[in-house]
């Protein structure tokens, strides 16, 4: 990536400049040999005050905001397409994509496609927790009895008999297969591969999407509620180890790991406990963390006393002190997340009190993003960088380098020219003015150079001195036929910006009023 040339621009920090000067009689008639004389004043001419303030300038390049995924919706179900939703519209949970043979087909946000008839005769699975969370969500559990879990019992059916009433149907708490499709979150139809009066196979495609805002909802699951605070402030990255809330006074941790296998920690570990997958999931969190100092802990399906350790260290890291041995992680205490995302939306307030599972808040990754290209090494674009980020409407928001690519290519075909890799941004706030383009351009600033603090005047006061150098004319007082006497005061220019330039010498201050050409 080449650089753009160099841009002059100013950042007014302190105060803004002193506003455009008042119109006076000057008249010079001193001599400018020396730059401590004085001149009178003949010409009309006008003045404004030494100001001080920060100016910056900034190399800018152009790089390209786009949606940073696509899906695609299949048929569940083979049939014929009675009714579907068109290019532009919006699906979420709950949305109904399609109507095959007069059935609704329904979003529901997750991961998981929809494998299985599912009913209270239904083994386990984190296919159910994933229909129970979406149908809290979704406010049909309006007494709060459903557990999330992933056990499908009579309450989960109520919840499905109310879901399917709305839907017009006769409700029997039972979910077929082909009545839900799982999206990632809220999605942006692009086009429709279906028209009504079409046959379609089951997987056959209905449409394809832009995910508009990717959602993984966090379920409050320990014990039977409490106050949920220390909600993890918008926007934080989300790693193994991440504290996404409190509930009760426990933490809720996120690891990073498959969510189609272990969505959440579904028991209370101790050493009581039998083993699964989930301790090692566990284990390997408090390892990874530092919480096994002494190198103990074996990482396997077994809770045993030196995790009981570990256990104990990872939660005085965090202000909770022990009260035993064998210390109890209680079940919803960790949930399993996929790689890459950022906290969202809480869906409840800080301080919150609850007595039900309920979902708290939304992990989200970047639906939109800003991508350019940068020279190997260059620093400006070092991963978790931040840079402005300027859209077309003018609107300047701060970028992170989020990526920052291992495959360089040299794409300017000049041979010997340094190899650039690609270079991903996130930018938390993306002005609404741009929801209606696919790809747009936009404007990368970083700083080139700052004078902080400064003494700035405009170019044009900049007295050129015979002998060499600058000066700056400043008016000293009123002469005896009522004009303004000035006087030259020796400078030295520093930064140049957007017509201002900062100035330095012994007798500059703010205040001074100088001439400026008219």
């Amino acid at each position: 990536m080449s650089r753009a040339a160099k841009v002059a621009l100013v950042c007014v920090v302190v105060t803004a400049a002193a506003g455009g000067g008042v119109a006076i009689a000057l008249q010079r008639t001193g001599s400018t040999d020396d730059a401590s004389g004085t001149a009178d004043t003949v010409a009309r001419t006008s003045t404004v005050e030494v100001d001080q303030r920060d100016l910056i300038t900034y190399d800018e390049t152009t790089a390209t905001l786009g949606f940073t995924a696509s899906a695609t919706v299949s048929s569940p179900v083979a049939g014929t397409v009675t009714s579907i939703v068109g290019s532009g519209e919006t699906i979420d949970g709950g949305s109904v994509v399609a109507t095959i043979d007069g059935s609704p087909v329904v979003a529901f946000i997750g991961d998981i496609p929809s494998y299985r008839d599912l009913d209270i005769d239904s083994t386990d699975g984190p296919d159910i927790r994933q229909l129970e969370t979406n149908l809290v969500a979704l406010g049909y559990d309006p007494f709060g009895y459903i557990e999330i879990d992933e056990t499908f019992d009579e309450y989960t059916e109520d919840a499905v008999t109310l879901w399917e009433n709305g839907l017009g149907l006769d409700g029997d708490g039972e979910v077929p297969e082909g009545q839900i499709v799982a999206i990632p979150g809220r999605l942006l139809v692009d086009s429709v591969g279906a028209g009504i009066g079409n046959a379609v196979q089951s997987g056959s495609s209905l449409l394809t999407a832009r995910v508009a805002e990717r959602e993984l909802p966090v379920d409050a699951t320990i014990g039977d509620g409490g106050t949920i605070d220390h909600i993890a402030e918008q926007g934080t990255a989300v790693t193994t180890g991440t504290i996404l809330f409190w509930e009760d006074g426990h933490p809720v941790v996120a690891i990073e790991g498959d969510a189609a296998a272990i969505p959440a920690l579904d028991r209370d570990l101790s050493t009581d406990a039998d083993n699964g997958s989930d301790v090692e999931l566990f284990e390997r969190m408090l390892v990874d963390g530092g919480f096994d100092p002494s190198e103990v802990v074996v990482v396997d399906d077994e809770y045993d006393e030196n995790t009981a350790a570990a256990v104990i260290a990872w939660q005085a890291s965090l202000g909770i002190a022990p009260t035993s041995y064998d210390p109890v992680v209680p079940a919803g205490s960790y949930v399993v997340v996929p790689s890459g995302l950022f906290v969202g939306i809480a869906s409840v307030a800080e301080g919150a009190a609850i007595t039900t599972d309920q979902p708290v808040l939304t992990l989200t990754t970047a639906a939109r993003e800003v991508t350019t290209s940068a020279p190997i090494g260059d620093d400006t674009f070092a991963l978790g960088a931040e840079i402005d980020v300027e859209f077309p409407d003018g609107t300047i928001e701060p970028g992170t380098v989020t990526n920052v690519g291992t495959v360089a290519s040299n794409t300017s075909n000049v041979p010997g020219a340094t190899p650039t890799v690609e270079i991903d941004l996130h930018v938390e706030h993306i002005p609404a003015s741009v929801d209606g383009f696919v790809q747009i351009p936009v404007t990368l600033r970083v700083v080139a150079e700052s004078a902080l603090d400064a003494y700035v005047v405009p170019v044009g006061a900049l007295v050129a001195l015979a002998e060499g150098g600058y000066a700056i004319e400043v008016v000293t007082g009123t002469n005896p036929d009522g004009t303004d006497a000035t006087t030259l005061i020796r400078v030295e220019p520093g930064l140049f910006a957007d017509g201002f330039v900062a100035i330095t010498g012994d007798d500059v201050s703010t205040g001074l009023t100088v001439v400026v050409p008219s």
